[in-house]
């Protein structure tokens, strides 16, 4: 498998499992930001820079495969462990749960204000 093989299997995963959409893997790191731990992060810039070095013949030898497969089996791994299923649930949780607390603290200052004006 060549270093563009790579780049671009994993360019589609993190399109199709974060959705994030970029030119190149660069510009699909920096869009994901922290949705990719440190690590995978570091991963995925080693694989984008390996690229970029490989387009030059002399720079290509530069280029270590070991830690670009190294870097490639990791990023697949974080990316095709995410459940979009899960994420989706959780966000829709969180909104209901902030909409609920922002509701009882609305209701128990009504109730604060109507005890002190007396009408409770």
């Amino acid at each position: 498998m060549t270093l563009q093989q790579m780049v671009d299997e994993v360019q589609a995963a993190l399109e199709s499992k974060l959705r994030v959409r970029g030119r190149s893997l660069d510009a699909q790191i920096r869009k994901a930001g922290r949705l990719l731990p440190r690590r995978v992060r570091g991963d995925a810039t080693y694989l984008a820079q390996a690229v970029a070095l490989s387009e030059n013949p002399k720079l290509q030898r530069m280029v270590d495969m070991a830690r670009a497969k190294l870097a490639h089996r990791r990023v697949l791994d974080f990316v095709e462990g995410i459940d979009l299923g899960a994420r989706r649930r959780t966000a829709a949780l969180n909104m209901i749960a902030s909409i609920a607390f922002a509701l009882l603290v609305t209701g128990a200052l009504l109730l604060f204000v109507l005890v002190q004006r007396g009408f409770v």
